[in-house]
């Protein structure tokens, strides 16, 4: 069945422009981060660089620039970088991991986020992610795991603190996001004692105290990524580490795994700010020209984080978007308004960034390109309603060259391509009916070149 635009059904529940533009009194999540790594946001791509790309050069700094100043136009206050220092190892040198000329660009890259007033937060690995290289040359370290650290050996400790000393020393960063269960954990006899929930709490908090004695101030917050929040009885072991850090995201929604109704209940029993990454996410891909996609989901980030916020969420860490690409730089601006104004609605904000990105001053064409960019949404999204808070891998994500669209051939059926194509074509007739009266033709033309080539991959693919 073909999609169809109807701009009088997302209309329906829509505004004047004026209204949604200015949020009145309305409260807004206190933690409206943006998170990825250090490359995600890039406009030129790495396509045969091993993941994750550690480029930092003068061209990505321009595309940070232009990042932090929309991050402040539309509301975001904090940012959370990975691959500041390493790549995917720590050398045994803790001290001198970054060369000095990658630090004169992260110094650039921290200044230009701090003069737009936006708060600038590490990635950290809690004793996994970048300790490979050291497990390695002391063994002693890790017991059955090779990319975590035992927490249960002493040793373990004075690696992590040396870790934490180098990050909060060497640059003028404002935090941490901390991550201790990307890589797993030890399960060895005495690591066995505590349930996954209770291990990394007692990991995090070991961090967060630490971080709160030296460095008072700094924000500390821990990513789940790995962790599931979803049985009751790890409730006591989060709200004794909810009183160290400032904010919890919960990645994938796990809360609400087994009862909707429990997500509400674990906010309520924290001291810290609760959160997610934002409702679904399309993984920044590495290796890939930015316009082979075209995949925008205001919709779901909008309707995710008002369910969050009705919920009693304050916090989000919002996944890096490529703002060479139309659809990820509308679903941003969407996020942003989101956060800053969660009571206003989705539908209500969605013509605004539209119309920021194609500058339309007539209204009636502006709402009927927000009915695009939803049906866009919706064309791929009614084969996947599953899909929640987390990651959408567009090619595969550890690669060390350009990848096949596994968003397509994996998540989807031969016949949920065929579908899938004849509604973007739909969809592209609608971007070439208005094309001539657009005064950003430049951007229109990009969603038509990125709906060609999503079409290119179906054909090839098929």
């Amino acid at each position: 069945m073909t999609v169809r635009v109807n701009r009088r059904s997302f209309l329906k529940a829509s505004v004047p422009l004026a209204a949604a533009s200015a949020p009145a009194e309305n409260p807004a999540f206190r933690r409206r981060g943006y998170l990825g790594w250090i490359t995600d946001l890039a406009t030129a791509p790495d396509p045969s660089a091993e993941w994750p790309s550690m480029r930092l050069d003068a061209t990505l700094l321009d595309d940070y620039g232009r990042t932090f100043d929309l991050m402040r136009a539309v509301g975001f206050n904090e940012i959370s970088v990975w691959g500041f220092y390493v790549s995917r190892a720590w050398p045994l040198d803790v001290e001198n991991s970054v060369p000095r000329a990658r630090a004169a660009m992260v110094e650039k890259l921290i200044d230009a986020a701090h003069r737009r007033g936006i708060r600038v937060y590490s990635g950290l690995g809690v004793y996994s992610w970048g300790f490979d290289d050291i497990i390695q040359a002391h063994p002693e370290l890790s017991r059955g795991n090779p990319h975590a650290m035992c927490a249960s050996a002493p040793e373990s400790w004075t690696w992590m603190r040396r870790v934490v000393d180098f990050v909060f020393k060497r640059f003028p960063i404002d935090g941490a996001s901390m991550q201790s269960a990307d890589q797993g954990r030890c399960s060895c006899s005495e690591c066995r004692r505590y349930p996954d929930a209770d291990y990394h709490v007692l990991l995090n908090t070991r961090v967060a105290q630490y971080i709160r004695e030296q460095w008072p101030g700094k924000t500390v917050a821990v990513n789940s990524w790995g962790l599931r929040f979803d049985d009751p009885a790890a409730l006591p072991a989060l709200a004794k580490m909810s009183r160290d850090i400032d904010y919890l995201i919960d990645v994938h929604d796990t809360s609400r795994r087994r009862d909707p109704a429990w997500r509400r209940k674990l906010i309520a029993s924290l001291a810290c700010d609760f959160g997610t990454i934002g409702g679904p996410q399309v993984e920044p891909p590495q290796h890939w020209p930015r316009d082979r996609w075209f995949l925008p989901t205001p919709k779901r980030v909008g309707l995710h984080l008002e369910e969050l916020f009705s919920d009693g969420g304050r916090a989000c860490e919002f996944f890096f978007h490529i703002l060479a690409n139309p659809g990820c730089e509308i679903t941003m601006r969407l996020a942003g308004r989101m956060l800053s104004d969660p009571r206003t609605g989705w539908q209500r904000h969605l013509p605004a960034c539209v119309e920021e990105v194609f500058e339309t001053p007539r209204p009636a064409v502006r709402d009927e390109l927000a009915a695009l960019v939803v049906a866009a949404e919706d064309a791929y999204f009614k084969h996947r309603p599953q899909a929640g808070s987390g990651t959408i891998s567009l090619e595969p994500l550890v690669s060390a060259s350009p990848g096949p669209p596994i968003y397509l051939t994996k998540n989807l059926t031969a016949a949920q391509r065929n579908e899938y194509a004849a509604d973007l074509k739909t969809i592209a007739a609608g971007f070439e009916k208005h094309l001539p009266s657009l005064p950003r033709k430049d951007k229109a033309r990009f969603v038509l070149r990125c709906l060609a080539n999503v079409q290119a991959d179906l054909t090839r693919f098929s």
